[in-house]
């Protein structure tokens, strides 16, 4: 249920998109989890509304006392609320909520963000152009410092992107402290000023562990934009033990789905 309604969602937005013929006044993701360089004009405010989804391999309990193998979907549903500070200074509010992947899913609470976006120069006036993101999270279970460079070079239509990401996660909980690498890296080619298609990798691991256990994902986004709003879809493939299915209750399904949705208020 949770997955059609996700669908539907996404072609009822991308069909209130595509009505306006002009591109938005906005900051779009051309790639889901890429984050791009520019930031929001001085006094522009955008909501966002993230959704992420992927199958996962769960136990479902049985009458008899036995245990079947299902597919369930985790989620993680996100709010985000943006500002520019200046024309180069963004500062924004996450609030997240998550659905763990079970028999009986259900979503819930799960904590709140805020970061900022830094712009350091004019797109071009470098060979790359480089902004700054610093997010602190204070989640139900852990308290997270991440840190962001985002890089990107325009080709006229051709936009290349990358975010060198990493992360800390303190989980106050178990007393530990995490070490969690997220690069990411794509291109998005621009076909008008109101869609774009583009290729995306990104990959999540933990300096703890032996870098081989990290999960590497890749696959196709479209973005559409117009006056009113924008919105960016991506379907990932799980490239690492291609071809074994993911053990149960492993969080990291082998596709992984993302919508972002933007509105310029």
């Amino acid at each position: 249920m949770t997955f059609r309604l996700s669908v539907l969602a996404s072609v009822l937005a991308l069909g209130a998109v595509v009505a306006v013929p002009r591109a938005a006044l906005a900051n779009p993701h051309a790639l889901p989890f890429t984050y791009p360089y520019e930031t929001s004009l001085q006094g522009a405010v955008e909501v966002e509304q993230y959704l992420d989804l992927t199958p996962v391999r769960v136990d479902r309990d049985l009458p008899d006392g036995s245990t079947d193998t299902v597919h369930s979907f985790g989620a993680a549903l996100t709010t985000e609320l943006e500002y520019g500070l200046s024309d180069r200074l963004e500062l924004a509010w996450y609030f997240a909520f998550k659905q763990e992947a079970s028999a009986e899913p259900a979503m819930e609470f799960d904590g709140v963000k805020q970061r900022l976006r830094l712009r350091l120069a004019e797109e071009g006036q470098w060979p790359v152009n480089v902004g700054l993101y610093l997010e602190t999270a204070e989640m139900h279970d852990e308290l997270e410092l991440e840190e962001k460079v985002l890089l990107s070079r325009r080709f006229n239509a051709l936009n290349l992107m990358a975010n060198l990401w990493v992360e800390q996660e303190y989980n106050y909980q178990d007393k530990k402290m995490e070490h969690i690498f997220n690069p990411t890296l794509g291109a998005a080619y621009e076909l008008s000023p109101n869609f774009s298609l583009g290729l995306e990798y990104w990959a999540r691991g933990n300096f703890d562990e032996k870098l081989s256990q990290a999960h590497h994902y890749v696959g196709p986004t479209f973005l559409a934009q117009g006056e009113t709003a924008w919105i960016s879809l991506g379907t990932y493939l799980r490239l690492d033990d291609l071809g074994v299915a993911p053990p149960v209750d492993d969080p990291f399904g082998r596709i992984w789905f993302r919508t972002i949705i933007g509105i310029p208020l």
